[in-house]
């Protein structure tokens, strides 16, 4: 499939969190696993004009928002957060994985899960 061909690597990460003995803590960051797709931005035409209105008056964007396409098999619960090997930008999902996928019969093997880019905190492995 045509868009198969444009899948890339992406790794799942698990933060691992500690307490650091005095009311707060740290996230170590390490892969969990990984998987094929493509994230592709899936704005709507009114936060287009959002950001562009944002962009004239001089002042910081509004981060856009993705649609990360995989294989109906990959699984990514709401808020998993994933990396893309090919530039390392980080990603979040927003959606639950069963939202939207294409039914069993279809000839299109896809999930879509709603994404935003993220910051990572604490230490990455």
């Amino acid at each position: 499939m045509l868009l198969e061909k444009n899948f890339e690597p992406f790794e799942i990460l698990a933060c691992t969190k500690a307490d650091d003995r005095i009311g707060g803590g740290s996230c170590t960051w390490t892969v969990s696993g990984s998987f094929d797709g493509t994230a592709v931005i899936a704005q709507t035409a009114h936060a287009v004009a959002k950001d562009q209105t944002v962009q004239h008056a001089n002042a910081q964007s509004a981060e856009p928002k993705y649609t990360l396409l995989t294989r109906r098999a990959v699984l990514l619960p709401f808020h998993t957060v994933i990396r893309r090997i090919s530039d390392g930008r980080i990603f979040r999902t927003l959606s639950d994985p069963d939202d939207a996928k294409t039914p069993k019969g279809s000839h299109l093997d896809l999930r879509m899960h709603a994404a935003e880019e993220w910051k990572l905190t604490g230490v990455m492995i």
